[in-house]
C-alpha cells in the first residue's frame, strides 16, 4: 500500500469510459494503492452530432463517440460502495441543471447513506447544449442561475425536515427528503469562470477542476482568492481538487501544491504507459502502475 499523503496533497483517480467491471476493479485497486477517492463524470446521453465547444480541451473538440461508456455516477457510487470500505467517491461533475433539486438531493443522500458518508458532490453547469435539448431541458442558456438555486436548496433538503420553496426556476410546497446523509455532503463546484469562482465562495466546500494547464490553474486560484475574500469566506476550510494536463512529474505536481492545490485528480490514461486513445484503458496495467504514481504525487 502507498504511504500516507504528504504536505496535504491527496490523490484522487477519475474513472471515465469504463465498464461496470472496470469501474469495480480500478476502484478496489485504488483503495489498495492509498488513493483517497475516485471520481465519476456524467453525460446522461451522447448526441450523435454536436457543435458545442468543449471548454477544457485546449482548443480541441471533445472526444465523445456515441458508444462512450458513461455509467450514471450516483448509481455507480452506490454500487461501488458495497465493494469497498474506506475510499471516498465524488461526482466530477454531475450536470446539476439537468436534474430537479429534490431528485438530486434524494439521489445524493441515498448514495451517502449507502456508502457510510463517503461521497463528495461535484456539480457543474454542463457545456453540451445538444444534451439539454435531447432531454427537453430548456435551461441551457440560464443554467448558471439554475445551479445557483439548486445550491441554496440542497443543504436544506438534506436536513430531512419539510422544505417549501418559491424561486425563479423551482417552486414546491413543503416536502421532506429522506434518508438524510449520515454527515454533511461536501459540495465541490466546477468551472473556471468568475461566476464559478463566486459560486465556490458562496456555496461550495471546494473547487473541482478538469485537466488544466498550470497557467489555467493559477488563473483560477486567483479568481477563487478574489471571490472568497469578497464573500468573506476565505477563512473556512476549502478543497482545491484538480487534474493537470499532460505528463505528471514531481516538479509539475510541486507547482500545483505551491499554487494551493491540496487534492490531485489523476486521469487513468496518465498512469503507466501512454495509450493511443483515452477510450482504450488497460485496467490491469493501470492498477499495477497506480501505487508508484500515488507515491510520486504524495511525496513531490
Amino acid at each position: 500500500m502507498s504511504g500516507a499523503p504528504n504536505r496535504g496533497m491527496d490523490v484522487w483517480l477519475s474513472l471515465p469510459f469504463l465498464s461496470a467491471e472496470g469501474l469495480t476493479a480500478l476502484t478496489m485497486a485504488a483503495e489498495r494503492a492509498g488513493v483517497s477517492g475516485v471520481a465519476l463524470s456524467e453525460h446522461p446521453a451522447v448526441p450523435a452530432g454536436f457543435s458545442s465547444p468543449y471548454p477544457y480541451g485546449d482548443g480541441k473538440p471533445a472526444n465523445l463517440p456515441t458508444d462512450t461508456l458513461l455509467p450514471d455516477p450516483i448509481v455507480a457510487i452506490a454500487g461501488l460502495a458495497t465493494a469497498t470500505s474506506t475510499i471516498r467517491f465524488m461526482t466530477a461533475v454531475i450536470i446539476a441543471p439537468l436534474r430537479h433539486p429534490v431528485m438530486l438531493a434524494k439521489e445524493a443522500a441515498t448514495a451517502a447513506a449507502m456508502s457510510g458518508g463517503r461521497i463528495d458532490l461535484g456539480v457543474g453547469v454542463g457545456w453540451l447544449r445538444e444534451e439539454f435539448e435531447a432531454l427537453g431541458n430548456p435551461w441551457f442558456v440560464t443554467r448558471g442561475g439554475v445551479l445557483d438555486e439548486i445550491l441554496t436548496l440542497l443543504p436544506k433538503l438534506w436536513t430531512g425536515a419539510p422544505v417549501c420553496h418559491k424561486g425563479a426556476h423551482f417552486t414546491f410546497d413543503a416536502i421532506a427528503v429522506n434518508p438524510t446523509p449520515p454527515q454533511p455532503i461536501p459540495i465541490l463546484i466546477g468551472g473556471t469562470s468568475k461566476a464559478a469562482a463566486r459560486r465556490c465562495a458562496l456555496a461550495g466546500d471546494g473547487w473541482v477542476g478538469a485537466n488544466h494547464s498550470v497557467y489555467e490553474i493559477a488563473g483560477m486560484m486567483a479568481r477563487l482568492t478574489e471571490a472568497r475574500t469578497a464573500a468573506d469566506s476565505d477563512n473556512r476550510p476549502f478543497v482545491v481538487r484538480t487534474g493537470l494536463r499532460g505528463s505528471i512529474t514531481p516538479t509539475r505536481v510541486a507547482n500545483l501544491r505551491d499554487l494551493g492545490v491540496n487534492s490531485f485528480l489523476l486521469a487513468p490514461w496518465q498512469v503507466g504507459e501512454r495509450r493511443q486513445s483515452i477510450h482504450d484503458l488497460d485496467v490491469s496495467a493501470i492498477a499495477d502502475a497506480l501505487p508508484n504514481m500515488v507515491d510520486m504525487i504524495t511525496s513531490a
